[in-house]
C-alpha cells in the first residue's frame, strides 16, 4: 500500500542552517495536523525537519502574534558575559563545552570598558562556572557601582560555602539563576555527572537565609527527570526566594552537539510536561493567553524577547497555595483586546496609549485587586531592567525555555533574542541566538583547519 503523506501548509519562511555541517539555508515552517515542523534541505547534506510543535494551534497563534507585534528594532539591554570557559564539573550535556576548548578568561578590564557604555544593563555573569573567578566579587562590586543588575548563573558548588556567598552578597550581587536538575543524585549523575543533591541543598539553604532572589533552572531530558517536575513545583511554592522556576529542554550544543535529537525538548514539550504534573491546572491555553499579554507589555516598552521563550504567572497567596494567573480576569474577553494592539501601528502613539488604558479596564476584577502592587511592581521593573530582587516574594514565574542550536535556529525570532553575549572567542553578539550557532561554527572551522581539513 503507498504510504499516505500528511498534507502540509508553509506559513512563513525564514533563514536557518544545516545541523550537520552549519551551512546556512532558507527554511519553512510548515503546519500540519501533527504538529509545526522547521523544514529545511541541505545539499550536501540532506533534509531535515524538527517538529517545534504538536499543538499547531497553538504554535501558529504565537507565532502569528509575537511578529505582529514584536515589529521594532529594540536595542538589547540583557548581556550574557561568558566569563571563564572552565569549570568545576564536566557535564555530559554541557550547552558550554566547559574545559574543552583553550580560551583565555574574560578580562575584567574588557567587561567594564563594556559594560560603561550601558545604561542599566542586566549583566548575566555566566559561562562556564563563574564562581571560580576570583575576582567575582570585584566584578560585582564595580558593575553594580555603574548601575547594573547583576546577576550569577551557576552550578552552586561553591554556593555551599555559606561565607562565599555572604561575600558576593555583600558585594551587591542582585539574583542567582542556579541549576537544579532535580532533589535525586541518580538525575544529577546523568546530567551532570556526579551526585549533587546534598550540595544543591546546602546552596538553596544558604540563597535561603540571605533571601538571595534565586531562579531555579531545572534541565529536562527524555524519560530522566520528568517525574521530579510535581517535587520541584512543590518547593518553589513553599519558598519564596524562589522567584523563577525555568523548564529548560536539553539541546544539541556544546559536548552535546552529537546527541540523538529525540533526547532534545522544546518549551512545547516542557508545557505539556507542567500541565501533565499539575493535573491540568496550569493549561496550555492559559499559557498562551498569558504570553501574548506579555508579548503586548514587551512591544509597548520597546524589549526584545524570544518567541522560544515562554511563560505562566503565579502568586503565593501566604497560605502554601497558589493564585494562577488565569484566575485573574476573564481571559477571553481580554485576548481579544490584546488582538487589537496587533492592528495599531508604532507609530501610533495615542492609539498604543489608550489601548493600554482599556487594556487595564479589561483585566480589572477583585482576584486583579489583590495582586495589583505585584503586578505594578513587575511592570515597573519590565520597563527598568528585569530585576528578580525588586519583585515581592508573593510572585512566582514560571518559565518554558530553550538555547537555539543548529536543528531550531531561525533568524527571524532571533532577530529578537533577550540576551545579548560578550566573549572571548567570538566576540560581542547582539542576540545570544546568532552567538549560539556562530561558536558552533568558529570551533568546528578551528578544528578543521588545526587537523588539516578543508572548510
Amino acid at each position: 500500500m503507498a504510504e499516505v503523506r500528511e498534507s502540509s501548509r508553509i506559513y512563513r519562511k525564514t533563514e536557518s542552517m544545516c545541523p550537520s555541517c552549519l551551512k546556512d539555508l532558507p527554511a519553512t515552517l510548515e503546519s500540519r495536523e501533527s504538529g509545526v515542523f522547521l523544514c529545511k534541505e541541505c545539499p550536501d547534506c540532506g533534509k531535515f525537519e524538527v517538529r517545534l510543535s504538536k499543538h499547531p494551534w497553538y504554535f501558529e497563534e504565537l507565532d502569528r502574534y509575537f511578529f505582529s507585534v514584536m515589529d521594532g528594532d529594540f536595542a538589547q539591554r540583557d548581556y550574557l558575559i561568558r566569563l571563564t570557559e572552565r569549570c568545576n564539573l564536566n557535564c555530559p550535556i554541557c550547552l558550554a563545552s566547559a574545559n574543552d576548548n583553550e580560551e583565555d578568561d574574560l578580562k575584567i578590564e574588557k567587561l567594564l570598558d563594556f559594560s560603561s557604555g550601558k545604561k542599566k544593563a542586566k549583566i548575566d555573569l555566566i559561562s562556564a562556572e563563574p564562581t571560580l573567578r576570583k575576582d567575582l566579587p570585584e566584578m560585582i562590586r564595580k558593575l553594580k557601582a555603574q548601575g547594573h543588575i547583576v546577576a550569577l548563573h551557576t552550578n552552586g558548588i561553591r554556593l555551599k560555602d555559606r561565607d562565599y556567598v555572604k561575600t558576593l552578597v555583600d558585594a551587591g550581587m542582585d539574583e542567582v539563576h542556579l541549576q537544579m536538575d532535580g532533589f535525586e543524585d541518580k538525575t544529577h549523575i546523568a546530567l551532570r555527572g556526579e551526585p549533587l543533591a546534598d550540595i544543591k541543598m546546602q546552596a538553596l539553604k544558604n540563597l535561603e537565609e540571605f533571601n538571595i532572589a534565586t531562579d531555579l533552572v531545572m534541565v529536562i531530558m527524555p524519560g530522566l527527570n520528568e517525574h521530579e517536575v510535581p517535587a520541584m513545583m512543590e518547593y518553589a511554592k513553599t519558598h519564596s526566594f524562589v522567584r523563577e522556576l525555568f523548564f529548560l529542554g536539553f539541546r544539541s550544543l556544546g559536548k552535546a552537539r552529537d546527541a540523538e535529537h529525540d533526547k532534545c525538548y522544546l518549551p512545547d514539550d516542557t508545557i505539556d510536561i507542567v500541565e501533565q504534573a499539575t493535573n491540568g491546572e496550569i493549561d496550555r491555553k492559559s499559557v498562551m493567553q498569558f504570553q501574548k499579554l506579555y508579548f503586548a507589555m514587551l512591544s509597548l516598552m520597546g524589549i526584545r524577547k524570544c518567541l522560544y521563550i515562554q511563560h505562566y504567572l503565579l502568586f503565593r497567596d501566604g497560605k502554601n497555595n497558589l493564585i494562577h494567573a488565569k484566575d485573574l480576569c476573564n481571559w477571553d474577553k481580554t485576548e481579544k483586546h490584546l488582538d487589537k494592539l496587533a492592528k495599531i501601528p508604532r507609530s501610533n502613539v495615542p492609539g498604543r496609549f489608550f489601548w493600554f488604558i482599556g487594556l487595564g479596564f479589561k483585566m480589572l476584577s477583585l482576584n486583579t485587586i489583590k495582586v495589583a502592587w505585584d503586578v505594578l511592581k513587575m511592570k515597573l521593573h519590565l520597563w527598568s531592567g528585569f530585576d528578580l530582587s525588586k519583585l515581592t516574594g508573593q510572585t512566582l514565574i514560571l518559565g518554558y525555555i530553550t538555547a537555539c542550536d543548529p536543528f531550531i535556529y531561525d533568524k527571524q525570532v532571533a532577530k529578537y533574542c533577550g540576551k545579548g553575549e560578550l566573549a572571548t572567542d567570538i566576540g560581542l553578539h547582539e542576540s545570544g541566538a546568532d552567538a549560539n550557532v556562530e561558536r558552533e561554527k568558529y570551533w568546528q572551522n578551528k578544528k578543521m583547519s588545526e587537523s588539516g581539513g578543508v572548510k
